[in-house]
């Protein structure tokens, strides 16, 4: 299950958590078969966040009865006191580069110019953000998300020119957080992809179990969906998985994104097909070549029982 890429201790300590769940993406159809999936950060308890029995029990059943609709549950809140500006508080914990990083991945990512806005506006609606990756979806919605995901932290280790030297991250002010370089900006991302591809947000009391939806969908008056669609990241993933194919990236030595899951466009099953096609083929030439020389030199194969 293990992606080829944490064996390098550099990669393992960028991503952190996320690449465990790059990892299990990959392998999605042999490890976690379940409808939902979900994570739980081990520092949760350091913070005194994480699920109490009570709030576990009262989250499976909620599971138990959902249509599996596009819905995120999470119960380590972001800020608190929830009066916090969602880009400054990333700031806080990005050396203060948050939002400028963020942008230029995200301008990178889809291709847009210069003078055309990248930073997706987070409302401060005073309702709760996701952090820790403490959070359940269903299954599918975390295919979806770690999709999204790959392009991104793809895009954002491409700005530093795919350098794997830690000194070199603008996101973290000591050697720890350059270290863990990307750690913290991802720990917010899911909640830029939950909020702009319309998924309901569920906030979930770790003690009581009490849940409210957050960010109504209904009051979302600035959503980016259109760069939130799944099938225009569909069709961005198949780009990616063509150019990795085809050894068309450059720098394909250092790219990051083929390293952190599947890497699969239809051109790759229509090649498949035509190869299998072909050595269908050759087998029969072969045989057929091996039958005529044998009638050449006069050896006839006698009928059974005879």
């Amino acid at each position: 299950m293990r992606l080829s890429v944490l064996d390098d201790t550099y990669y393992r300590d960028l991503l952190c958590e996320f690449g465990a769940m790059f990892a299990i993406a990959n392998r999605i159809d042999t490890v976690h078969k379940l409808p939902w999936i979900g994570f739980q950060s081990w520092r949760a308890a350091g913070r005194k966040v994480s699920l109490s029995e009570s709030a576990e029990e009262t989250l499976e059943k909620t599971m138990a009865g959902e249509n599996h609709e596009d819905v995120i549950y999470y119960w380590v809140p972001m800020d608190t006191d929830q009066t916090s500006n969602f880009w400054s508080t990333c700031d806080c914990l990005n050396a203060g580069h948050c939002r400028t990083l963020f942008e230029d991945a995200f301008r990178n990512m889809y291709g847009l110019p210069e003078g055309v806005a990248a930073l997706p506006p987070m409302p401060n609606d005073g309702d709760y953000w996701s952090t820790l990756h403490s959070w359940v979806m269903p299954t599918p919605s975390f295919l979806k998300f770690i999709m999204f995901t790959r392009m991104f932290v793809d895009s954002l280790h491409s700005l530093n020119g795919n350098n794997t030297e830690p000194a070199s991250c603008l996101l973290g002010a000591s050697q720890p957080e350059k270290r863990h370089c990307y750690c913290r900006i991802l720990e917010i991302l899911v909640n830029i992809w939950a909020y702009h591809s319309g998924r309901k947000m569920v906030y979930l009391n770790p003690v009581t179990g009490e849940s409210k939806e957050q960010h109504l969908r209904e009051e979302r008056n600035e959503m980016w969906v259109k760069f939130f669609d799944f099938t225009l990241l569909k069709s961005m993933d198949e780009d990616l998985a063509e150019e990795a194919d085809d050894g068309m990236h450059p720098g394909t030595d250092q790219w990051l994104w083929p390293l952190t899951g599947q890497v699969f466009w239809p051109g790759i099953a229509d090649r498949e097909r035509e190869e299998k096609y072909i050595k269908k083929l050759d087998k029969k030439l072969k045989s057929k070549v091996k039958l005529l020389e044998r009638q050449k030199s006069g050896y006839k194969q006698k009928p059974l029982g005879q």
